[in-house]
């Protein structure tokens, strides 16, 4: 027996709404994608780190815990040599640290440095600033309601992309 889909059935309505978030969030994702967004953002947190080095950071910040190259590699969802040769680089500039893994010596494990953290906050800091700046005029209920729907989204798009993962 076929399964009811969940979906609701398309109207003028919704096929419009629907339109109107595909081109916005494609312009949304060209914006936040731009290596010139970046640099701009970085330029303002007063770093120098690129975009990858920004990335790792992040999920070593936001784990809390030090991590094993394999497993922020499946966090970036990039192959292990390119974590390895990117945690290399921010090992050399003092950004992260190595350490043996205590539950298997042949591995290691990475955590952020103080510099590290400081590096971080700076460049949270300064996307904060960007957003404040973008949602600035906007009122209170505008924003919790944007707020509510953008995570409401960003929960489902979690879910695809790791039910596309397998």
């Amino acid at each position: 027996m076929p399964q009811a889909s969940t979906v609701p059935p398309a109207t003028p309505a919704t096929d419009g709404a629907v339109d109107q978030i595909q081109a916005s969030l494609q312009v949304v994702a060209r914006s936040i994608s731009q290596v010139r967004m970046h640099e701009r953002l970085l330029q303002s947190a007063g770093v120098r780190l690129d975009r990858a080095g920004a990335a790792a950071l992040y999920k070593l910040y936001v784990h809390g815990d030090a991590l094993r190259v394999t497993a922020l590699a499946e966090m970036l969802d990039v192959d292990t040599p390119t974590v390895t040769r990117k945690i290399q680089q921010l090992e050399r500039d003092g950004l992260v640290v190595r350490h043996a893994d205590p539950a298997d010596g042949r591995a290691s494990r990475i955590r952020l440095t103080p510099a590290g953290r400081r590096t971080l906050e700076r460049v949270l800091k300064a996307r904060r600033a960007w957003l404040d700046r973008m949602l600035e005029g906007w009122d209170d209920k505008d924003l919790t309601r944007f707020g509510s729907l953008l995570g409401r989204f960003a929960a489902s798009l979690e879910r695809d992309m790791g039910d596309a993962r397998g």
